[in-house]
């Protein structure tokens, strides 16, 4: 059947958004919804196109689970996978939330037909200060990482003010990094890394943190030798 895509356009997609919101994070943490992240990540499509990619990525997460089984395989499937109705209601909710939009529509040629096209409104999403996550800072992190040192370099403990500075430097690098990357170079970043899933993202994220921190030589400097003597 042939078919033309008619888009908005007005239409533009954002590289980077943060999320704050406690309710837009909530869907970003339900697995539900991240298949239709997963697949309009390619590119906007149809709720049938949305479907089929969620049916593929169910199968690969029951493969990833090891079950083997036929019929265990085919229940499982069953049970997670979701009708285009249901699709639809989801889609919606990320629509109210602003993670997704309609852009347009799939019009047939020799049908009187249409189905709506939909789209995610940023290329990637990240929630805001995600680098908060990398890092311990509470009173008992703080505690059991000054003990590690001491064991792992044969020293004295060193102090918890030290351990609480060097991880207010990492923050800081972090910080730098990602306010760069999210904003100024955001359109260059997502180019760069688009083939990567988000957890592979993130490792990238943390290693740049490190290197910057690194650059900081006089006050790295200074940290690391008050651990080592």
């Amino acid at each position: 059947m042939k078919t033309q895509d008619v888009i908005d356009p007005d239409f533009k997609q954002q590289p980077v958004v943060l999320i704050k919101d406690e309710k837009k994070l909530q869907i970003m943490s339900n697995p539900v919804y991240y298949p239709i992240f997963m697949s309009l990540r390619e590119g906007y499509k149809t709720v049938k196109e949305i479907e089929e990619d969620y049916t593929k990525l169910i199968e690969k997460q029951a493969k990833k689970k090891g079950v083997k089984n036929k019929k265990e395989f085919k229940e499982y499937v069953e049970d997670k996978k979701r009708s285009g109705k249901s699709l639809y209601r989801y889609i919606q909710h990320m629509i109210d939330a602003d993670f997704l939009v309609t852009i347009g529509k799939r019009v047939a040629i020799d049908k009187p037909m249409t189905e709506k096209l939909f789209a995610r409104t940023a290329k990637f999403f990240f929630v805001d200060s995600f680098y908060e996550k990398m890092l311990c800072k509470d009173s008992k992190c703080i505690e059991s990482m000054t003990k590690l040192l001491g064991l792992i370099y044969n020293v004295p403990e060193p102090s918890n003010n030290i351990i609480e500075e060097f991880t207010g430097l990492m923050e800081d690098s972090l910080e730098k990094i990602s306010s760069l990357l999210f904003g100024e170079k955001s359109e260059e970043f997502v180019q760069m890394v688009e083939n990567l899933s988000l957890g592979e993202i993130t490792s990238v994220l943390q290693m740049l943190g490190i290197i910057e921190l690194m650059s900081k030589s006089s006050n790295l400097d200074k940290l690391l030798k008050s651990i080592r003597d």
